[in-house]
């Protein structure tokens, strides 16, 4: 450490993992080696406590003992390691260039027909969350004072490439947002913005959605006021918007399978953004698997099974969009690049409102 020119001398807490003489002697400019053994329970990581310390065999010690302590890592192999930094970058870029396929496909169409408006918003209010989440907990002291005091062990799970990818998708969604803004056909049609850009016959957001989302940003409002006037701590409500994350990811993709399928159609939804999505989520789960077999350790999953849930939520309706496009309704499509067009002579497109369509008898 920086001032230390003398010899330190520093006492660790007895571990079943790590094998030490004690106490160790730390001079400036040298290092000393401990060994780390694992026993019949598998381990990815052990902590090293200090006990005591002191400089020339004094009672002063210039560390911290209660709060000092190191974090060892353990692996069982280190090109696997690596492998599993490059297959964290390749979700990481499939994820962030999946929003961009619909963007292109809206604007070569010149039309949003097709494309759920229940989906467009409820996957900006999940990623506006997101981003808030994101920003907080790397940027925010207090937020990581309060994060390291409930967790004192655990890093800030949030790093820059979380929070880049968190912004970059929030603004793709907005893009969308503003593609399909307009306002939808009809005498019963809920008012939104006049549409600048695309075609979106009498298509609009529907109720359930609205009650839906409305609820989602009442409870993101509530506890930022419960935060802003100390009821609760800063770091609750940064744990609330990524429950109102969980619940966008839960919901969101249901509106656009069951357009789908009353219009016997995918045109105007972009398999891109679906091929793209599904080969980030398999990544991502493939990171998972190959960690736990680097560490003999597959606590990710157990420990955690929320995020591998919603991971393989995203999976699974994933493969009912391809199944869709490529099987159920192939013949109402010609692929032209990221462009999808209705047959010439064909069918028309009939007209959506949304989940909760109105169906007027005689």
């Amino acid at each position: 450490s920086e001032g230390l020119e003398d010899v330190l001398e520093v006492s660790f807490k007895p571990s079943e993992y790590i094998r030490f003489p004690s106490p160790i002697s730390i001079s400036p400019n040298e290092s000393s080696t401990l060994e780390v053994t694992a026993n019949d329970h598998p381990v990815n990581q052990v902590f090293l406590e200090i006990e005591s310390c002191s400089v020339n065999g004094t009672t002063s010690c210039p560390l911290d003992v209660n709060s000092s302590f190191a974090r060892i890592r353990i692996i069982r192999s280190h090109p696997l390691d690596v492998i599993v930094d490059v297959v964290g970058w390749a979700y990481f870029l499939a994820w962030s260039i999946s929003f961009w396929p619909q963007i292109i496909l809206n604007f070569q169409r010149k039309s949003v027909i097709g494309l759920n408006f229940d989906f467009v918003l409820l996957n900006t209010i999940g990623f506006a969350s997101y981003t808030v989440y994101n920003c907080l907990i790397f940027f925010d002291k207090e937020v990581q004072s309060e994060y390291i005091s409930s967790f004192p062990r655990s890093p800030i799970p949030v790093l820059l490439n979380d929070v880049v990818f968190a912004v970059h998708a929030f603004i793709a969604c907005v893009i969308t947002g503003v593609q399909v803004g307009g306002r939808g056909g009809g005498t019963d049609s809920i008012p939104f913005p006049q549409a600048i850009f695309l075609e979106r016959e009498n298509q609009r957001v529907s109720r359930v959605c609205i009650g839906w989302s409305s609820l989602l940003v009442l409870c993101g409002v509530v506890t930022s006021i419960l935060a802003l006037t100390d009821v609760i701590k800063l770091l609750t409500f940064v744990d609330s918007l990524s429950y109102i994350k969980m619940a966008v990811t839960l919901s969101k993709y249901f509106p656009q399978a069951i357009m789908n399928f009353r219009r016997k159609s995918t045109i105007g939804w972009s398999i891109g953004n679906i091929l793209l999505d599904f080969t980030g989520g398999s990544l991502d789960l493939l990171q998972v698997a190959l960690q736990g077999i680097n560490v003999a350790n597959f606590s990710a999953i157990i420990g955690n099974p929320v995020k591998f849930g919603l991971g393989l939520v995203s999976i699974i309706f994933d493969i009912v969009f391809m199944i869709q496009h490529y099987i159920l309704y192939r013949d109402q499509i010609q692929f032209q690049g990221y462009g999808e067009i209705e047959d010439e002579g064909g069918p028309a497109t009939p007209p959506i409102q949304g989940v909760d369509q109105d169906i007027d008898s005689e």
